[in-house]
């Protein structure tokens, strides 16, 4: 696999209402067929109308992608496994797709460490473009939820809520060693919103979870 296959792996999670789709975040086919790993906070923990988003001619994170067209097929999906201590989710979808990446872990990354980011960031408002980002590690950190404490990274860069979910890959290699998460919010964030957005998570300390745990999922 090479990166420019990564617009057949990579797609919008999205939720169908009155026939049209509302994107959410993002989600990677894993190599087990049909599934597919996003964050459980974008899919609300409700499977109704749940969707992954294909354009008909996706081929290449190379080609210029026409935000004009609109041509787009949503797949049904349902969840099948929710972890709430890391706020993964494994999608299943009736399809014999699956994709040949392979899953490492945040064991393999050290401080700054460079990784690729591919996700859809501006899908929260309807943008289907997908985007590659690279930066470092800035920290790597044990997060404590209840009595289960889980393998993050914090990724120099700041994210938006569309790229929830999206895969990083060790930088130069196809191996996936975490999931997007979010941008860390100080007390949980700042009980505002403006354009959308908490202004407690304007900053470069965004999370990341160990994929580790999408095997333990699966």
């Amino acid at each position: 696999m090479s990166y420019s296959s990564l617009a057949n792996i990579v797609f919008p999670v999205g939720r169908t209402e009155a026939n049209v789709i509302s994107l959410l975040g993002t989600a990677t086919l894993l190599n087990s067929p049909g599934k597919f790993v996003t964050a459980a906070h974008v899919t609300n923990k409700d499977e109704q109308n749940l969707v992954v988003v294909v354009k008909p001619d996706n081929s290449s994170i190379n080609d210029y992608q026409d935000t004009s067209d609109e041509r787009v097929q949503g797949i049904p999906v349902r969840i099948e496994a929710i972890d709430p201590f890391t706020d993964l989710c494994i999608l299943s979808a009736d399809i014999n797709a699956f994709s040949n990446i392979s899953m490492g872990s945040t064991d393999l990354l050290n401080f700054g460490s460079v990784v690729d980011i591919f996700g859809y960031p501006h899908a929260d408002h309807g943008r289907l473009v997908l985007t590659h980002q690279r930066t470092e590690i800035g920290a790597r950190i044990l997060i404590k939820n209840g009595i289960v404490k889980t393998k993050h990274v914090v990724l120099n860069t700041q994210a938006r809520p569309g790229q929830s979910g999206s895969p990083i890959f060790s930088a130069y290699t196809t191996t996936v060693v975490a999931i997007l998460i979010g941008s860390y919010a100080p007390g949980g964030g700042g009980g505002i919103s403006l354009g959308g957005v908490d202004p407690h998570t304007l900053h470069q300390t965004t999370h990341a979870v160990s994929v580790e745990y999408v095997r333990e999922m699966l």
